[in-house]
């Protein structure tokens, strides 16, 4: 049993020698007297790249208590009155518009809740049976009558403009309803828009 102990422990010593590190072995180095030419040969001059300067010894007295410097103080501008907010504006009268590509749009400008819940007044003072409508996607869904007679589902939507929001009627979601159907429609909900209530 000692001879296999005996093995194992010089494994491990070796082992251990291995992880030595030699990093700091410069702490230990001895210093060398300079090097001296042999007589009848020339040395060429060594001088230092950045020669270091010489460190003058300068005492600072530090105060013993850090004093933490105080913010400079703001300059305070005169004071401006803001407007009072007035009333809500509701939603401005629908304008019937033409997109870019020749086709029947609804223009309101407003907050989006006024022009939806007055949008859903118009359509129903119109006749206009609304299956569905979901105010997350800005969509209503209205059963209207086709060129044929048929009746089917098509999309009123609800989008955001650059200054105002603007509805288009679609068959589906790649479909744009006929230009008869739309206008119709629209010119509809234009006449039977509710007013700002006094």
């Amino acid at each position: 049993m000692s001879l296999f102990r005996g093995a194992c422990l010089a494994l491990l010593m070796l082992g251990l020698a291995g992880c030595a590190s030699k990093g700091e072995d410069y702490f230990q180095a001895q210093d060398l007297p300079p090097l001296n030419v042999p007589e009848g040969q020339e040395a060429r001059q060594i001088k230092p790249l950045f020669p270091i300067p010489p460190a003058a010894s300068v005492q600072t007295d530090w105060p013993k208590k850090f004093i933490v410097p105080r913010p400079r103080p703001i300059d305070v501008l005169p004071e401006q009155v803001a407007p009072l907010p007035g009333p809500e504006k509701g939603a401005d009268k629908p304008e019937l518009t033409v997109d870019g590509n020749g086709y029947a749009a609804l223009s309101v400008q407003g907050d989006f809740n006024a022009i939806w819940d007055r949008l859903d007044q118009a359509l129903r003072a119109a006749g206009v049976k609304v299956e569905d409508r979901d105010q997350g996607l800005s969509q209503y869904y209205l059963s209207l009558a086709d060129a044929d007679g048929k009746k089917a589902t098509y999309q009123l939507r609800v989008m955001r403009g650059q200054s105002a929001y603007n509805l288009t009627l679609q068959k589906d979601d790649d479909t744009l309803a006929s230009q008869d159907m739309t206008r119709t429609l629209f010119e509809s909900i234009v006449a039977r828009w509710p007013g700002d209530k006094p």
